[in-house]
């Protein structure tokens, strides 16, 4: 008398299972369980956000990097990438490759953009054989800060902590205007978020 309610209860489970397969679902993949109207918002990749009433990219006082006669300046009639790094820097170094990709990608897709380098290095020996020896840099405009005491300040005026750890990137929009910080390394799976801060739809 004691088994036929397991009995009855087993078979039920039986039949459910049948009904639907045999085997539960399995579960969405990352991109199934995000909806595909899904808006990538560049707020939740930058530290610092700005929108179209940011300040107006103003750099500290800086020197011409190793390899450029004159200090160049900074174009105001597009969109201007500023990475600011150190040949000290292992995240910086590493991620230079990944920048100098997703800016020919983006100059691909119409963007009119300028990729420049702002070291903060104090050796200028140092720099000048890491560029000579990085064919990326020695052919895009690039700085270097002349007096690092004035690397916190710079960053707080972008609304950056002081303590603020390099790499640092900031884009300013067609006009000088900043519109987006992000600090800390990039990451591969960034360049969706990058796409939607210069204006790219999905």
């Amino acid at each position: 008398m004691d088994r036929l309610p397991a009995l009855t209860v087993a078979s039920l489970l039986l039949l459910v299972l049948l009904s639907c397969g045999g085997e539960p679902a399995p579960p969405p993949s990352r991109f199934e369980a995000v909806p595909a109207t899904t808006r990538l918002d560049p707020a939740h990749w930058c530290d610092v956000w700005r929108g179209t009433d940011g300040p107006r990219l103003v750099l500290p006082a800086v020197v011409p990097a190793p390899g450029a006669a004159q200090l160049p300046s900074l174009a105001l009639d597009r969109w201007v990438w500023l990475n600011v790094w150190a040949t000290w820097c292992a995240p910086c170094r590493r991620e230079m490759p990944l920048l100098e990709q997703w800016v020919t990608r983006l100059v691909e897709e119409g963007v009119r953009v300028d990729l420049v380098y702002l070291s903060v290095d104090v050796d200028s020996e140092a720099l000048a054989r890491f560029v000579a020896a990085t064919p990326a840099l020695a052919r895009r405009a690039g700085y270097r800060l002349r007096r690092p005491d004035d690397l916190a300040g710079w960053l707080g005026s972008l609304g950056c902590a002081a303590d603020t750890a390099i790499p640092v990137q900031v884009i300013a929009a067609p006009g000088g205007t900043v519109r987006c910080v992000r600090t800390g390394s990039l990451r591969e799976g960034d360049f969706p978020l990058v796409r939607a801060t210069f204006g790219l739809s999905q």
